[in-house]
């Protein structure tokens, strides 16, 4: 039992480190898609939102389809799926060159199209994992929720390291050792679902609380309760800030460090490390105090990412204060979910991941891009407004209710990009000779203005990113509030408490109040913290 229990807790870890690796390499592939397809800030934010729009989708309906079909179908359905996404990523490349023989106007918004559904589906595969995986080791462990939870979700951070070690080494011209092409280091990620589907294949997989109740409508039983709404909301902001945060982190960082994609697997390093001592610190402290205390320290890990500091060592104990306080949040929250609502099983789960993940994709991703971009043209236009004629796009955009004209995607990549020497001038001009996407007569007027034009597009950059950041903090903010509110409630009616259900009655699925004052869908059980 034990070995069985291991093998699967092994292969769910996994498919979280597929995961994560697929996205770690997906945020550093920007400069490559913008040199090759011009694709621009906006719709690179497009597709690391598309990254988790289906996630969001599939993860509470998958948690309805986990209920009804069990684990292991809808695991080797994944297994599929990912697979596909990787091929498409490699049929991106030739289909662009076609579509610039045959229709030169469409093909960047084509290939985009590509690149958009390709993330889409690796998003439901993300999604369909997570609606397994929680719920499967929560009934794994049932003793222990919080902490082993937490110990699974160490597989996305241990994903974005190895995946932005080897973005580090091998994306971009920055490249550590040689630039790969970008096709072959994000489709890195199926070697991992490859080993975890030899994993799976074989073993044998326990029933679901739906499979196993005579009463299949139990499992929706969660969504009566107000705190339970209330989590919802919370795990939306948690998707917002912390997925958000690290969707946009290596293109923020940019001008900051040597490689930006190092910020990345620094804090996805001491997320790994943390989640190991959840349980000691939930026993401590109670899981709704360690999201309140994890929800401050991020907040106030983000207003420092976005000061004005320009030290490399400063920057990244910023990000080690910031990683302390997100590290927990998103575990955390789905233990809160198993412990709560053990009735309602991975539909529970789905919920808030659901949540989080369409907060991300639909709103995150794409707001912060904005912020960014608005915030970067603002400052340049100010600073620099001769510079800003000469980048600018010629149309304004809206979007989030910001109003600007954003920076020409080819332009700007050929400007960030540039090395500059210590009288602050570039070193090379090179990128933006090679830029195959800028008007040649343009790229004249560019390139004798390089001297001045790069400087101040950098800065500019750097301006927007940090400010992009410090929008964000509010987020964290507003999630403080709610856990205290949370805290409160919780002290109200006795502490928080564990519920266990008991498999012996068929009408304990559903837990009874003991108190008049408690929500009627939460019953104490004798475990405290």
């Amino acid at each position: 039992m034990d070995f069985a229990r291991g093998k699967l807790m092994l292969a769910s870890f996994l498919t979280l480190v597929a995961s994560g690796i697929g996205f770690a390499t997906r945020t550093a592939a920007g400069g490559p898609w913008e040199r090759e397809f011009n694709i621009g800030g906006g719709q690179f934010g497009a597709i690391l939102g598309a990254g988790f729009l289906g996630f969001g989708l599939m993860i509470f309906f998958g948690g309805i389809l986990v209920e009804k079909f069990g684990y292991k179908k809808l695991l080797m359905l994944a297994f599929v799926l990912h697979l596909v996404s990787a091929i498409m990523l490699f049929i991106a490349n030739p289909l662009f060159d076609g579509w610039r023989e045959s229709d030169p106007e469409n093909a960047t918004q084509n290939v985009f199209n590509v690149l958009f559904w390709s993330a889409f589906l690796f998003s439901i595969c993300q999604g369909l994992y997570e609606a397994v995986i929680n719920p499967l080791i929560a009934q794994l462990y049932p003793d222990n929720k919080t902490h082993y939870l937490n110990i699974l979700h160490a597989g996305w951070p241990a994903g974005m390291i190895v995946g932005g070690l080897f973005a580090a080494g091998f994306i971009g011209e920055e490249a550590w050792f040689t630039e790969l092409p970008w096709q072959w280091a994000l489709a890195s990620f199926a070697i991992v679902v490859i080993a975890y589907g030899i994993m799976v294949i074989p073993e044998k997989f326990p029933e679901t609380v739906g499979e196993s109740s005579s009463d299949f409508a139990t499992v929706f039983s969660c969504f009566a309760s107000i705190p339970f709404l209330v989590l919802i909301v919370l795990h939306a902001l948690i998707g917002y800030m912390e997925l958000g945060v690290d969707s946009w982190m290596t293109k923020l960082m940019e001008n900051l460090l040597p490689n930006s994609v190092l910020i990345l697997v620094y804090t996805s390093m001491l997320m790994f490390v943390l989640r190991f001592f959840a349980g000691p610190i939930v026993h401590k402290i109670n899981p709704i105090g360690l999201l309140l205390g994890s929800s401050v320290i991020a907040c106030l890990g983000l207003l420092w990412l976005g000061s004005p500091i320009q030290s490399v060592g400063m920057i990244f104990v910023a990000a080690t204060f910031y990683s302390l306080g997100k590290a927990f949040l998103w575990p955390t929250m789905l233990g809160v979910a198993g412990e709560r609502y053990p009735q309602s099983g991975s539909v529970a789960m789905g919920a808030l991941g659901a949540a989080g993940m369409l907060c991300v994709g639909q709103i995150a991703g794409p707001r912060i891009g904005t912020q960014q971009g608005f915030s970067m043209s603002e400052n340049l236009q100010q600073t620099a407004p001769e510079t800003f004629e000469r980048y600018a796009e010629p149309e304004a955009i809206t979007a989030w209710g910001y109003e600007y004209q954003p920076l020409d995607a080819a332009k700007l990549n050929a400007a960030n990009g540039a090395e500059l020497g210590e009288d602050g001038k570039p070193v090379s001009t090179k990128a933006l000779a090679d830029a195959e996407l800028i008007d040649p007569e343009e790229k004249k007027v560019l390139l004798a203005n390089a001297d001045t034009d790069f400087p101040a597009v950098q800065d500019s950059y750097l301006f927007g990113g940090r400010r992009a950041l410090t929008l964000t903090s509010y987020v964290p903010a507003t999630m403080a509030i709610g856990f205290l509110g949370l805290l409160i409630y919780y002290r109200s009616i006795g502490g928080y408490k564990a519920i266990k259900i008991d498999h012996e009655h068929e009408d304990a699925e559903v837990p009874v109040p003991h108190e008049a004052t408690e929500d009627p869908l939460e019953r104490p059980a004798p475990t405290e913290y």
